[in-house]
Order: structure tokens, then C-alpha cells, then sequence
């Protein structure tokens, strides 16, 4: 079999095949080329090529997530390099494991004014869970240097907690030689210990669980949370406790848990924040969407605050952390599972909340006028079971959060660092990941065309749906009360004219356009059937002449 002649980077693919890692996204460039041949001739390796490098590290991201495993990008040298960057840094607070491998210069060329040449070791040192650099010669004597490298980089890549690690490969003119393979002896395949703990916890800890008469338990972005399911249904059973979750926590109990956070909390008042301000506060998870929770139990922090699991950051995120527990979430639950604690009616006094809450929410949303909350509530109320929905950041994913999950449903959304790049592009990669099932992205305008390259790849997935709501700028800071009273407002929530069919046109996207609940509900059947040409759909929505933000107040005024 034919592959590049520079040995050390067919031993690098070699490595890579050996560990699992056979997903590779390639973004076209000369300095690269010695990667992307091995690659391609691999015949384990399968590949997509994408030449925005933005979008392709999105895509790789979207595409680890969905498949579970890990996935490895290539892009040239220079800036292609920075194109990155959005990404690694999603990815590293989301613990997804990217195998970033950079091409460069040799390092005599760095700052002599060669073309697409600068300084790139350590460019993602802050947000990367370890970076490696290949040696630049690639002679017999430097490939088992080079493996052992590589070796290392992978170790990081899939050791708990999983995350970026970047190697940078200084790469030699000619680019495109190429060789037959040989074999490459020092080649390892490495193993990962699993072992659970069991009694994770100590007595102490134990006793202060026990005694709490109200045990909160906040449960942040998960991916996969079936290992941890049965043991909170065993958990919330105990009166004294207390179980918050997100739709991003992929979590539901509907008649146990509080599924929609900033509801429940906005019928708290003033002369009861002590029944519920906890005396135990257990988090568990990623990032939490609520900006409420966060400012309730920063302002009323409990008693004790454990963190548990195994994460690249050390958060407190409530600012009054007291436990770090490094362990599987699972095996602490396991040990509370089977702990008596104390008797109260905490947990009763939260989901009378989440009850009342709801009824309401209901009340409202039937004469509810046509908005960003009531098209919210259309396109959850529409979504096909057993499919997964792509959140985009900012207004989108708030607005869901709103609404009770969907027990077949599973929910994505880029919260590690919450911008709005990439929510298509990482769309779109789930998409190619889950081919067998219907993956919905529901974003807002300036998320979608500050990414609509995401559809300038080829082969586009046809289980991909889209539903752009389009309210004419960045509606969320009319939301925000600061912005919306600001003299600045306009330049906050900048209005534009784009609309979206002609991108659609461009990309080979079948389009589709609402602006009133009719049109919405003549287009839904059709939006989710797939096409005989096997194009992905995109429905655009627009609300840019609804008052959304007074809906939505006006809802939680109801609320409360």
C-alpha cells in the first residue's frame, strides 16, 4: 500500500488506527499534505473534508459528540491554525476528545517572512489539555521518537477527563512524495483502568448527607446520562431532597424532578427563599443554562456544597464550594442511593413549584400571540421521537429551557463557552454522526449567518432540519433589561435585512418560510419528510415584527 514517504507521519496514522481513532476531518493546504495522503490511503481511516477551518473543527466536534469517540482534525499551517480556536476551546470545557494535529514550517523558516508562517507551538495553551511537537526529521532514528510522541498525546486524549491535546508537525519540503508502507514495530495500543470506587465519600461527608433536611442536587449538561438515571430516581425518592435538571441534562422523571429551573423560580417569594435555600448542595455535570439558579444559590449559599466528578476545570460555579469529590459521579450516588437520610418536605416543597408552574405555563401559551416563545413552543411540541435537537447559544437555548423535555428526545448545545459560533457547523456533524436518525437545529439569525458556511460541505446530511428564527438581530438583548434600556440598544441587538433563502439556494438547501402560525403549520409536515433529492431542510421563521421580549415577560410576570 502506497502512503507519504515521511515515515514518522505514517507511523502517526498507524498509532492513531491502532487506538480508534479512524474519524479524521481534513482541511485542504500544501504544508498538510503529507498527513492528508496517509490518511486517505489508510483503509481504516474515514475522512470529510472541509475548507472553512472554523466550521471543519465544529464539525469534528459535533461529530465526537455523536459518535462517542474521538475525532482527529488537519489543517495546513499559519492562520488556518486560529481557525481552530472557537472549538479547542468548546471542546476542552466540554471534555470532548480532539486530536488537533497542526501542520508547520521548519523551525528555521518561523519569522523570516515565509508565506502562511508563524509562531505555533503552544498557540492553544490555555484551553488544550497537553500539547506535543513531532521532530522535524523524519529518518529512520526520529520514528520511534516520534511514535512515543504520539503515543503520549493519545494517553492525554482518552485519559479521564477527555479533552483538546494538540500536536504540531514541523513538516520538510517535498510535501507530496510518496512511499509503500512499511511496518512500524514500536506501534502500542494502549489501555484505560475504569475501576469504580466504593465508598467514595467518607463517614464525615456520609453523616453531614444524613443529617441535611434539604439536600439540592443540580445535575448540569450531560451527554449520556443512563448510568446515573436509576440511581437519582433512587435518590429523589428520599424526602429530604431535591433534584434540578436541563433538557441539556438529558435527564427526565417528570413526576419527581424540577425539569424547568427558571420556572419553579420565579414563584419563589421573598418570605420563602429560606425553605429553600439548601443545607447540602450536590452538583454533578457541565455548564447550567440558568442565569437564575445561579444568582439564587450565589446569593443563598448553602450550608455545604459538594462538586462531584472528574473535570479539566476546577469550577464553584455557586461560589461556596466546600467538597471536590474526584470520582465517577455514579459512584457517589451509588452510596447515597443506599443511605437513609433525613425525613422533611423539601423535595415536596420544589416540585409543588414545578407543578404549579406548569399549569400555568400551559394557561399562558394558549392565548400566547404569535412570538419567539410560542414558535419555541410549536417546533418542541412538533419534533419527531426518538430524534436529537441541536440547541444554538444566546436567546434559542434559554427558550428551551422553558419547556418540559421530551422523554425520547436528546438534547445538544455548545455550553462550554455558550458563543454563538459553530452551532451549525457542530449541527451538521451530529448529523453525519447519527445517519439513521433526524437531527433538528433550532438557532437564531445572527447564530446561523455568522456560521452559514457550515452548509458549504459537501454531501450534506438529509436528516439535517433547521429551524431559523429570524427576529432581525440579536434578540436577546432586548431580553436583557441593561441593553434593552441602554441609548446603545440598536448597536447591542444590531438589526440587519439577511434572510436565508439564497443561502439556501447556494448550498443546495431546501427552503421554506413562515411569518404567522398558519404558514408555520402548513409547512411542518412536509419540513420534516425527506426529500426525493435527499436534501437537508431549512424553515425559516420571522418573528422581527413580534414584540418578543414583552412576551416573555409578560409570561413570567404570569408566572409569578
Amino acid at each position: 500500500m502506497d502512503t507519504t514517504d515521511k515515515r514518522h507521519i505514517s507511523a502517526l496514522v498507524e498509532q492513531m488506527v491502532l487506538n480508534d481513532i479512524t474519524t479524521v476531518v481534513i482541511s485542504p493546504g500544501s504544508r498538510n499534505a503529507p498527513l492528508t495522503i496517509a490518511f486517505e490511503s489508510h483503509p481504516e481511516i474515514n475522512f470529510y473534508v472541509i475548507h472553512d477551518e472554523r466550521v471543519a473543527a465544529f464539525f469534528a466536534l459535533g461529530l465526537a459528540e455523536g459518535l462517542g469517540k474521538a475525532v482527529a482534525l488537519t489543517c495546513t499551517s499559519g492562520s488556518a491554525t486560529l481557525n481552530y480556536s472557537p472549538a479547542i476551546v468548546e471542546a476542552y470545557y466540554r471534555q470532548i476528545p480532539l486530536l488537533v494535529l497542526t501542520a508547520d514550517r521548519p523551525a528555521y523558516l518561523i519569522d523570516q517572512g515565509d508565506g502562511q508562517c508563524m509562531r505555533q507551538d503552544g498557540i492553544y495553551q490555555n484551553f488544550i489539555k497537553a500539547a506535543y511537537k513531532l521532530p522535524e526529521a523524519s529518518e529512520e532514528s526520529m520514528v520511534d521518537q516520534s511514535i512515543a510522541t504520539v503515543n503520549s498525546a493519545i494517553e492525554k486524549l482518552l485519559t479521564v477527563p477527555q479533552g483538546p491535546v494538540h500536536i504540531n508537525i514541523p513538516l520538510h519540503e517535498p510535501l507530496y512524495q510518496i512511499a509503500k508502507k512499511t511496518e512500524h514495530h514500536s506501534l502500542l495500543r494502549l489501555n484505560f483502568d475504569s475501576n469504580t470506587v466504593k465508598n467514595p465519600i467518607s463517614k464525615a461527608l456520609l453523616e453531614h448527607y444524613q443529617q441535611a433536611e434539604k439536600v439540592l442536587i443540580i445535575v448540569g449538561q450531560l451527554t449520556e446520562a443512563d448510568q446515573l438515571k436509576p440511581l437519582l430516581d433512587a435518590i429523589v425518592q428520599q424526602s429530604a431532597v431535591a433534584v434540578l435538571v436541563e433538557n441539556t441534562s438529558n435527564l427526565q422523571n417528570f413526576y419527581a424532578y424540577n425539569h424547568c429551573i427558571d420556572r419553579s423560580l420565579a414563584l419563589i417569594k421573598p418570605d420563602e427563599i429560606e425553605l429553600f435555600r439548601p443545607d447540602l448542595l450536590i452538583s454533578i455535570g457541565g455548564a447550567i443554562v440558568s442565569k437564575k439558579i445561579k444568582a439564587f444559590l450565589r446569593q443563598n449559599p448553602p450550608k455545604h456544597n459538594w462538586r462531584i466528578g472528574i473535570y479539566t476545570i476546577d469550577e464553584d460555579t455557586f461560589l461556596s464550594k466546600t467538597e471536590n469529590i474526584i470520582v465517577n459521579p455514579a459512584d457517589v450516588l451509588k452510596q447515597l442511593a443506599n443511605t437513609s437520610g433525613a425525613i422533611s418536605n423539601y423535595g415536596q416543597l420544589w416540585k409543588a413549584k414545578d407543578f404549579e408552574a406548569m399549569e400555568k405555563h400551559s394557561a399562558f401559551l394558549q392565548t400566547a400571540p404569535f412570538s419567539d416563545l410560542l414558535v419555541t413552543h410549536f417546533i418542541i411540541d412538533t419534533l419527531p421521537d426518538h430524534s436529537i435537537l441541536q440547541m444554538a447559544n444566546s436567546s434559542v437555548v434559554r427558550y428551551c429551557q422553558l419547556f418540559n423535555p421530551i422523554s425520547s428526545i436528546r438534547y445538544f448545545a455548545n455550553r462550554g463557552v455558550s458563543g454563538i459560533d459553530g452551532s451549525t457547523s457542530t449541527a451538521v456533524g451530529m448529523a453525519v454522526a447519527k445517519p439513521d436518525e433526524l437531527v433538528t437545529l433550532i438557532t437564531g439569525d445572527i447564530s446561523f449567518f455568522y456560521d452559514s458556511n457550515a452548509l458549504w460541505i459537501e454531501n450534506l446530511p438529509s436528516n439535517l432540519r433547521i429551524f431559523l428564527i429570524n427576529n432581525n438581530g440579536g434578540g436577546i438583548f432586548n431580553i436583557l433589561e441593561g441593553s434593552r434600556k441602554a441609548k446603545q440598544n440598536k448597536l447591542f441587538v444590531a438589526p440587519h435585512k439577511a434572510k436565508a433563502q439564497f443561502i439556501c439556494e447556494a448550498f443546495d438547501v431546501m427552503y421554506f418560510y413562515a411569518d404567522s402560525m398558519a404558514s408555520l403549520e402548513s409547512n411542518i409536515n412536509e419540513f420534516y419528510q425527506f426529500s426525493d433529492e435527499g436534501q437537508p431542510k431549512l424553515l425559516e421563521i420571522n418573528t422581527a415584527n413580534c414584540l418578543n421580549h414583552e412576551v416573555l415577560i409578560s409570561y413570567f410576570e404570569y408566572i409569578k
